[in-house]
């Protein structure tokens, strides 16, 4: 086997990384996509390599954000924090899309010759494999294609149908050109995809909204467990904390910035010290029977929200038990987590107002976050984006708290440790940001929605229709083949 035969894929696989930020160059996902579809059309031999390497280059540049917490965070060496880097890809690759290979045989096994059939059993099986990223390996719903319109016209579908339908689109239109059908419908799918991508830039302003404080503190995550560093992150979280607004009603403080436990000693002190206490909704980490959860709490209410979802090599390490010891990223606590429980309830604030509060990965479960804020008025998203360093994580995770903001209707409120902390509104618009590396506030004013979005309704109801509706047309098309020809 040649070379270029695995490293053209590894290519296309990594160009379309470019469609999602901080890039946000649109339209090479559709030409990645497009050459995904016609390679499990196309290739006769080594069919699963060629596919699994485009996976490897679309994994292995789209989470390039793990090994920074491992090699820079984890203090070991860049050989071994290159293996485990690898390792991970590797098994992305397998899971989510060596599997499509399965495609062409299929398509062989019912004898679908129409090209507008194949399109509809293309797009539906990359539906499919699309979905098992919620849910297999504990869940991966990063690099998800519909993610890419985000900032573009076709953002307003994402309130009705979700990020789910506009991957669908990818999948049609890029199974288009795959399939090889006339020109003058290339030329009209092409026109498609230029309207589609076409840019669009929306404004926002929060109406007899509430004031909210979000502190940005930029703790330094090398010596954030070390004994002595814990007073200074004390000393400036007071010193932010002093520097809001009286007229505040909220202060939103990120994700676990304590490095000591909720319910201990040293937690109650800095709270019963700390002005504007009532006030504070703020990361921390809880023990509860002898497991340590990543939770949101509310002073005021003294209620918690713990974390569901957790993240694979930051929280957990799959399959790789063994690793702590080894590397001493992997013994700090932040590594060793367990998962909050599906039927958790909202948290309240101020009086009585519920909110829902998804923790860093959490945001990426489109599903979850659509039955938190099934009852809520607004979005509290805290997160430490610290451990991805200057990658392009944090600005993927940031799109991803906006694309939520759209599908359910509600303001975001998102607190991270260094940047991106924002105020973003219900139809996505970054009203107002801290960069990233700064360490200050940031105060606006948010609204409070109790509108629920058609997809905050119907959920996933739009791409299980499209799979079913797709296998029932083809699986009556191949009964009535099969009839006529007997």
């Amino acid at each position: 086997m040649k070379l270029n035969q695995v490293l053209v894929p590894f290519f296309f696989g990594l160009l379309g990384i470019l469609s999602f930020a901080p890039f946000s160059i649109k339209f090479t996902i559709f030409i990645s996509y497009a050459y995904l579809i016609n390679l499990i059309l196309s290739s006769k031999k080594n069919s699963f390599l060629k596919v699994f390497s485009w996976g490897f280059g679309h994994w292995g540049f789209g989470m390039s954000w793990i090994i920074v917490s491992v090699y820079y965070y984890g203090e070991t060496s860049i050989a071994l924090s290159l293996l485990i880097y690898i390792l991970l890809i590797i098994i992305l690759s397998i899971v989510f899309t060596s599997p499509l290979t399965l495609i062409k045989p299929l398509i062989n096994y019912v004898n679908i010759s129409n090209k507008y059939s194949k399109i509809l059993l293309i797009s539906a099986l990359f539906s499919v494999s699309e979905l098992t990223r919620y849910y297999l390996l504990n869940g991966v719903p990063w690099l998800i294609p519909g993610n890419i319109y985000l900032d573009t016209i076709s953002q307003n579908i994402y309130p009705i149908f979700g990020v789910s339908a506009l991957s669908i689109m990818i999948y049609i239109l890029c199974a288009g050109y795959a399939v090889n059908l006339k020109k003058k419908a290339q030329y009209f799918l092409l026109g498609l995809v230029l309207i589609s991508i076409f840019p669009e830039n929306k404004t926002a302003t929060a109406q007899d909204g509430i004031l909210v404080s979000i502190i940005q503190p930029s703790s330094d995550p090398f010596l954030k467990y070390e004994d002595n560093y814990s007073y200074k992150i004390e000393s400036n979280l007071d010193a932010l904390i002093n520097k809001t607004s009286k007229e505040s009603q909220l202060i939103v403080i990120p994700e676990a910035e304590l490095p000591y436990v909720l319910n201990s000693k040293r937690f109650k002190s800095f709270i019963e010290n700390t002005q504007k206490s009532n006030k504070i909704i703020m990361g921390a980490w809880n023990y509860d029977e002898n497991k340590l959860y990543n939770v949101i709490y509310s002073s005021k209410y003294t209620e918690t929200y713990k974390k569901k979802h957790l993240v694979p090599f930051g929280e957990y390490i799959p399959f790789f038990e063994r690793l702590r010891g080894i590397i001493k990223f992997f013994d700090l606590p932040m590594s060793n987590v367990s998962k909050g429980s599906n039927n958790q309830k909202n948290l309240n604030i101020l009086n009585n107002v519920k909110v829902s509060t998804p923790i860093c990965f959490d945001i990426g479960f489109s599903n979850t976050i659509r039955k938190m804020n099934k009852s809520s008025l607004l979005m509290i998203n805290i997160s430490n984006d610290t451990w991805f360093g200057n990658s392009i994580g944090p600005y993927q995770h940031l799109n991803l708290a906006r694309i939520r903001s759209i599908e359910n209707n509600r303001w975001t409120i998102r607190s991270t440790n260094d940047g991106i902390s924002a105020i973003i509104s219900n139809n996505g618009t970054i009203v107002n940001y801290l960069e990233k590396g700064v360490s200050d506030i940031l105060e606006d004013r948010v609204s409070l929605i109790s509108n629920r979005s058609f997809y905050n309704k119907i959920g996933y109801l739009f791409i299980y229709l499209f799979i079913i509706m797709t296998s029932l047309i083809l699986t009556i098309k191949y009964i009535w083949k099969k009839i006529n020809f007997s």
